[in-house]
């Protein structure tokens, strides 16, 4: 809400002088900018109200609980005890040795039986060391349960 205020009275303040510069027509043409990047805004907002991933684990399973944009939610399930938390790069061959964001390009996987599920795609990449950290935690504490 306070970028779009502040978007909105920048656009003014220009239209503004190019108003009183004797070119009008650009008010009408910073009016619809402004529309436009709302609405964007907008739709940005209630797509992503819906979305979320709930972890949880219930003997003997780890349930992963998805929502998409549109409220479709679906739900994978994997045994506990053959769980593999790893995070790897998506595309080892084409990054340089010296990229200080290597951990931008990297991945949070559960694995089981063969099964590869990415999980925490949203995140930024600082926190998703700290996820695999507790999901780990989590597998070993029921598997001694």
């Amino acid at each position: 809400m306070i970028l779009m205020v502040g978007i909105t009275i920048a656009g003014f303040a220009i239209s503004l002088v190019f108003f009183l510069l004797g070119a009008w027509p650009v008010v009408g043409f910073v009016g619809l900018e402004i529309g436009l990047v709302f609405l964007v805004f907008r739709h940005h907002y209630h797509g992503t109200k819906k979305r979320y991933e709930r972890i949880s684990a219930a003997d003997p399973s780890l349930y992963i609980e998805r929502a998409d944009s549109k409220g479709r939610v679906e739900v994978e399930s994997l045994p506990l005890p053959w769980l593999k938390v790893h995070m790897e790069a998506t595309d080892k061959e084409n990054l340089p040795h010296d990229d200080p964001h290597l951990l931008t390009r990297q991945k949070l996987f559960i694995t089981s039986r063969g099964r590869k599920i990415e999980i925490g795609g949203f995140l930024p990449y600082q926190e998703k060391p700290a996820v695999a950290k507790a999901l780990t935690k989590m597998i070993e504490t029921r598997e001694q349960v």
